[in-house]
């Protein structure tokens, strides 16, 4: 894995999100124009809250970690009235449209999730939804994973979703095989290798099962596999054009369930020790 230099990608992150900030402002577009992924990641953070409250006595407050423009938080707060919610988003930009957001019980604060301005053992839940991508160093982004473990009680939950190179690999497996060229990461994000992933979360956490439970609303991490190969493989091989965000075509066929591993975007729920 790559790293940029630490001076330079500070301001290549700021830039990005920046033009995020000013281009979509509260919408739920903000980060990800792609509306099934967003609709997915949204759900399965709500889903998981709600599976987790009704089994946690103690999940009593929650904090979104990265959280842009606040949508995450306010569609929480609608679900879990009685959650109390923070935000921490680095953007000067995005922390003050989700501070006029003014969800109820809900400071934002500006932060950097590298040195996270929490308390230890502050939390019962923290989220990540495509948040520690964005820190172009390695070494900094095992910090960071060690700083949401800090931030968590113990026994509290970490609900990640980040991007990972094994789904891109076998996404570009399958784009070869239909005459496509590979996709690449973002020039902002540098995505998890999954054995380093799985070795640094491993000092402080345990991976939960989802998939061993009964329910089978509940998100397991390749839960955006089938929407990716539909989206990023299937439909330009088809259309013999480039990928089209929120296309009827693959509208139509989003009731898949999750097959195989061809999605970047993962979801990881982890319980500290």
């Amino acid at each position: 894995m790559s790293s940029a230099p630490k001076s330079s990608y500070r301001d290549l992150i700021l830039e990005h999100y920046r033009k995020e900030a000013e281009k979509h402002g509260q919408d739920a577009s903000s980060t990800m124009r792609d509306e099934i992924t967003r609709g997915r990641e949204v759900t399965a953070v709500l889903r998981v809250v709600d599976w987790l409250s009704a089994r946690e006595k103690k999940l009593a407050n929650l904090v979104d970690i990265g959280c842009g423009n606040g949508y995450l938080l306010e569609v929480l707060r609608e679900r879990h009235p009685q959650l109390e919610l923070t935000g921490l988003e680095y953007t000067p930009e995005l922390v003050e449209i989700a501070r006029e957001r003014n969800v109820e019980r809900c400071p934002v604060v500006e932060g950097d999730v590298r040195d996270l301005p929490f308390d230890d053992d502050s939390f019962d839940a923290v989220v990540t939804e495509r948040c520690i991508i964005n820190i172009m160093d390695q070494e900094d982004q095992a910090r960071s994973l060690r700083e949401v473990g800090r931030i968590l009680r113990s026994g509290g939950y970490y609900l990640c979703i980040e991007a990972f190179t094994d789904g891109l690999q076998q996404l570009n497996q399958a784009r070869a095989e239909l005459g496509l060229l590979p996709n690449e990461q973002p020039y902002h994000n540098i995505w998890f290798d999954k054995e380093w992933f799985l070795q640094t979360i491993a000092e402080q956490f345990d991976i939960v099962d989802l998939d061993s439970e009964d329910d089978r609303s509940l998100p397991v991490p390749n839960f955006l596999s089938s929407h990716y190969f539909v989206s990023r493989a299937v439909y330009p091989a088809v259309t013999q054009a480039e990928i089209v965000y929120n296309s009827h075509f693959v509208k139509f066929l989003s009731f898949l369930p999750p097959i195989g591993n061809y999605a970047p975007i993962q979801f990881w729920l982890l319980q500290k020790r």
